[in-house]
């Protein structure tokens, strides 16, 4: 009996941690995007594009860490001891990654016209370096997400075979 209400103190206590450590990250992000608009606003040479794309990444950033916070939690939620713990465990990775690629592809739809209108007013040799750099990146992302996706999916391929070969544990009678 005391090891059940030992889990559930370690529990409760990860929780807590959690909630703590995203709430104060939470706080220095938010500073810190305050501070970026100051800095960027006493730049008079700082273009409006610029800002705009500064402030959208602090925002997406605020929404990462609190999906990245929901999904440390969901995982706190699991039952460890239930025999499809590891599968469960696996959803909430994948639904961790599903939920962060989506927000890297709309933070990228979003700045792709500051981002082209940013690059218009350079010149004409630097626009191709950051075409190239920009292209190389958003293929490396895309390459990057596909290895993460089959790498979820060959994991739940083998946490199934497991499953089927694995002896069923039977917990032991509290004394």
């Amino acid at each position: 009996m005391e090891n059940l209400n030992f889990n559930k103190e370690t529990v409760a206590f990860s929780k807590s941690a959690i909630t703590l450590s995203f709430d104060a990250l939470s706080t220095i992000s938010g500073q810190a995007a305050v501070t970026t608009d100051l800095l960027l606003g006493a730049v008079p040479s700082v273009p409006e594009e610029g800002k705009k794309v500064a402030s959208l990444y602090f925002a997406e950033s605020q929404k990462s860490l609190t999906n990245l916070k929901k999904h440390a939690e969901n995982s706190l939620d699991i039952d460890w001891s239930a025999k499809d713990a590891p599968v469960k465990s696996l959803d909430v990775l994948a639904n961790f990654y599903k939920d962060a690629f989506s927000q890297a592809a709309e933070f990228r739809n979003e700045t792709k016209g500051l981002v082209e209108k940013g690059v218009k007013q350079l010149p004409k040799e630097t626009r191709s370096i950051v075409d190239f750099w920009n292209d190389s990146f958003n293929s490396g992302f895309v390459s990057f997400q596909g290895a993460v996706n089959k790498n979820i999916e060959m994991a739940r391929k083998i946490a199934a075979d497991i499953f089927v070969v694995a002896p069923v544990v039977q917990a032991k009678a509290a004394k």
